[in-house]
């Protein structure tokens, strides 16, 4: 994707998140891009029947999930689901690994962790803390995945936000 193709879409998909999130989300964006990185927003908000189809699909482990949260019937998402434009199939570890340090520095999380074993999980955070970009540890089952902390996803349901 062309740089002025790859900044219209992350702005588009910026504008279906809920403002608890947008600003920390443009945040992670410029820190990966701060390291030469070109990440892109693949998807923001979804529908529930675009959700309850992954979820059929094995790809998601919910059948609503904080890419489904609306407010007044409008997209307003709490996460996002952030590639690497020059590597969308198969991100490399160093990508995965800043975008879980980025995001955590913003108070926000990824999939990094989800399905490691505590030991692979202390490992992995370890590399982070170090900022051992190319250590190999292992990564989770939805490393591209970044929400927000402090709330269950019942809760955003009913219009709560951290």
């Amino acid at each position: 994707m062309t740089a002025i193709h790859l900044r219209a879409r992350n702005r588009a998909m910026l504008r279906e998140l809920d403002p608890a999130i947008r600003d920390k989300i443009e945040a992670v964006l410029a820190d990966l891009q701060g390291h030469g990185l070109r990440p892109r927003i693949q998807e923001a908000w979804r529908s529930p029947t675009e959700q309850r189809a992954l979820y059929d699909k094995g790809r998601s482990r919910v059948k609503f999930g904080f890419h489904n949260v609306t407010v007044a019937g409008r997209a307003s998402a709490l996460a996002a689901d952030i590639l690497d434009d020059d590597h969308p199939l198969a991100p490399p570890r160093r990508f995965l690994l800043q975008l879980f340090a980025s995001a955590s520095a913003h108070g926000l999380t990824t999939g990094l962790m989800w399905g490691l074993s505590a030991k692979e999980a202390a490992r992995t955070q370890a590399a982070v803390h170090e900022r051992n970009w190319d250590a190999r540890v292992c990564i989770g089952w939805d490393p591209c995945h970044v929400q927000v902390v402090g709330v269950t996803i019942a809760q955003a349901r009913r219009g709560e936000r951290p």
